[in-house]
């Protein structure tokens, strides 16, 4: 066989591996969110669902009771190279859902120029129902190369808050901007097709020209922050109020500052940060602006 023919039978085979974590959510007959789907394979997997009690109005009771909270767990030492790691999820009507991480991911050495690996996710989020997942950071080790890509199917009514953390290296150890490359692709869109928004990322390390410039200068640690919002709330009054409460984030560590998404969607935030622990920080006070929003809890203390 020749070497063409494996390469396309290996293309293939890899098009059609099944995501390593898949998860379905649906509502009981009480409103109450819970799984109705799930696959998980190595290395990833999912905590048993827990709910919190909420004190407060009642909409604010009613939300918390509705939604349901999960960790995603990676029993694997990180990212290699030619790993590829896929999660898909999918939110029927009315469910909500946090989605938070165990850890953070580790994207090891990949001495082989040409090596790499890849993160896919997959998402779809039906009508009046909510997603929030500030996965753990992503620390990129010397010599890595990651490519994420994030697709996105939401209805009219729905909402979403998703981030992304990037550590250039392990910083304590002095290793900053030492990986190869790390490229970042979002795509959102209607459930009838429409293109909302699409962002490109691609953040070069050895290469990079701009590491020592001032534009690093209050942070080495960058996150990106999603605040989509359902259309009944997407007012340009409230994302105005939304936007001016998120820039007030800021602080001598943190630097936040946040745009409209085209189409008055929602907001894109982007950050730069001293410390992995202030960008979490900020990020969860800007996911508890958009709650405020809604009139419900703000995020519990430990997630």
């Amino acid at each position: 066989m020749s070497q063409s023919v494996v390469e396309r039978e290996r293309n293939i085979v890899v098009e059609d591996m099944q995501p390593q974590l898949r998860l379905g959510l649906t509502c009981d007959a009480a409103g109450k969110t819970v799984v109705c789907d799930r696959y998980m394979s190595y290395p990833l997997s999912v905590s048993p669902p827990f709910r919190l009690d909420a004190d407060g109005t009642a909409t604010q009771q009613l939300a918390q009771s509705q939604r349901v909270y999960l960790y995603r767990m990676n029993t694997s030492p990180g990212l290699l190279s030619g790993d590829r790691l896929e999660m898909s999820l999918r939110l029927e009507a009315g469910t909500q859902l946090l989605l938070a991480d165990q850890a953070a991911t580790k994207v090891h050495m990949m001495p082989v120029e040409s090596s790499g690996a890849t993160v896919r996710y997959g998402f779809e989020i039906g009508a009046r129902a909510t997603l929030e997942f500030l996965p753990e950071p992503l620390i990129l080790f010397a010599d890595s190369f990651l490519t994420q890509t994030t697709e996105i199917t939401m209805h009219q009514t729905a909402g979403l808050s998703f981030g992304e953390i990037i550590l250039p290296g392990r910083l304590a150890r002095g290793e900053a901007y030492q990986f190869r490359q790390f490229n970042s692709r979002i795509r959102i869109k209607s459930s009838d097709g429409n293109v909302w928004f699409i962002d490109a990322m691609r953040l070069l390390g050895k290469s990079n020209p701009f590491v020592d410039s001032e534009l690093f200068a209050s942070g080495a640690i960058l996150g990106t922050l999603l605040l989509v919002l359902p259309e009944a709330i997407s007012t340009s009054e409230n994302l105005a109020q939304l936007s001016k409460e998120i820039d007030a984030l800021s602080a001598q560590s943190l630097s936040l500052a946040s745009s409209v998404l085209p189409g008055g969607r929602g907001l894109l935030v982007r950050a730069i940060a001293a410390k992995t622990q202030d960008m979490q920080t900020g990020f969860k006070a800007a996911m508890n602006c958009v709650r405020s929003l809604k009139n419900q809890c703000p995020l519990p203390y430990s997630i």
